[in-house]
């Protein structure tokens, strides 16, 4: 008996190709006793190549919702713009990096940071401020610079190898040592993977023009 075409005719009629499935983790902060959630691992449906098709060619409610999430990207980019830019106005806004392309071949690391709450990047340096002195035997002043840098997603130092390097050490350190590291893991993994990217970023431009 052919097993195969046995076990094809259980798979096929369940396919969906208009459906791609992805796995997500959802991590949780503790609570005031100290309580964590365990994290949940869930397997969503997320549209493929095929469904997002279906649904420009539907259009109707689902094609409102992608319009508009859309739009949240891009809103998020401007917002993540003029967070790192303070003092920038609108005549100086550079549009350009708003666009749909520029987003898109940003890289991974980039991305995903912009999507994490202004709330919790706080909440991630108050964390990173109360824990590191005690860690390290900084003073709260050092510990506060870094804290700044992190925040501002090594925009002023992202052409300072040492201090790029030096920050990332000190980031191991708070994930090693601090409890609610895994609160914000979110955070520093964004700053983890940026950091990894600045410091090759220049070897990979000179090597781009040889």
């Amino acid at each position: 008996m052919d097993t195969s075409n046995q076990a094809t005719a259980q798979i096929v009629p369940n396919f969906d190709n208009k459906v791609d499935v992805k796995e997500f983790k959802f991590h949780y902060k503790k609570d005031e006793l100290g309580n964590k959630r365990e994290t949940t691992e869930l397997k969503l449906p997320i549209p493929s190549v095929e469904g997002v098709v279906a649904i420009l060619e539907a259009g109707g409610k689902g094609l409102d919702l992608l319009l508009v999430t859309i739009g949240d990207a891009v809103a998020a980019q401007a917002r993540a713009i003029l967070n790192e830019n303070p003092t920038m106005a609108a005549a100086q806004f550079p549009t350009e990096q708003c666009l749909w392309d520029f987003i898109a071949n940003m890289p991974e690391a980039e991305k995903r940071g912009r999507g994490i709450p202004k709330e919790i990047w706080e909440e991630f340096a108050a964390d990173y401020l109360s824990i590191m002195p005690g860690l390290t035997g900084k003073t709260e002043e050092q510990v506060s610079l870094a804290a700044k840098l992190f925040l501002n997603k090594f925009q002023s130092v992202k052409s300072n190898k040492p201090v790029l390097k030096k920050l990332k050490e000190q980031l191991a350190v708070y994930t090693n040592g601090s409890p609610n590291a895994e609160n914000f893991v979110d955070c520093v993994k964004f700053l983890d993977e940026k950091a990894s990217t600045l410091l090759v970023a220049d070897e990979a431009a000179m090597l781009a023009n040889l």
